[in-house]
């Protein structure tokens, strides 16, 4: 197997840069379940329609605290659990992520599904929606973190 060489010691491209941290496949799945459907367990992460398997789950979530873009702290029920949640860096995606949903429903729209109430949502200006997300991912904060 070929070992990854991560695009910034080659080409510093932002993008190829961008896609060593966020470009697979399961990294954005999750970043999608803690910024829009509150998803903060490890537990839970499991229980995604997408069936992620623990280890890969396992391996993300440290991926994604090495690059800055989740961070966790000790369960305030169980010290043994963690609840994730999104950094700055992380909360930085979130229009990148409505626009990716936006993109879908425009080009997919034969392979996706989006419930009335999330439909309203992504239909809404992206400063209105992204201002909601920011609102309820602020609201867990204050939760779990004050």
């Amino acid at each position: 197997m070929v070992a990854k060489i991560e695009h910034k010691t080659r080409t510093q491209c932002p993008v190829a840069c961008a896609l060593d941290i966020i470009g697979d496949h399961w990294t954005l799945l999750i970043v999608r379940d803690m910024m829009f459907f509150d998803v903060h367990e490890y537990k839970d992460m499991l229980e995604s329609a997408e069936k992620i398997s623990s280890s890969i789950l396992s391996t993300r979530l440290r991926k994604l605290e090495n690059d800055d873009i989740i961070s966790a702290i000790p369960h305030p029920e169980n010290g043994k659990r963690k609840l994730y949640y999104l950094t700055e860096r992380g909360k930085g995606l979130v229009r990148v992520m409505i626009e990716i949903a936006r993109w879908s429903d425009h080009n997919l729209p034969e392979l996706i599904h989006i419930p009335q109430e999330r439909r309203e949502l992504l239909d809404a200006p992206l400063e209105d929606v992204t201002q909601i997300v920011f609102d309820k991912l602020e609201q867990w904060e204050k939760t779990y973190l004050s």
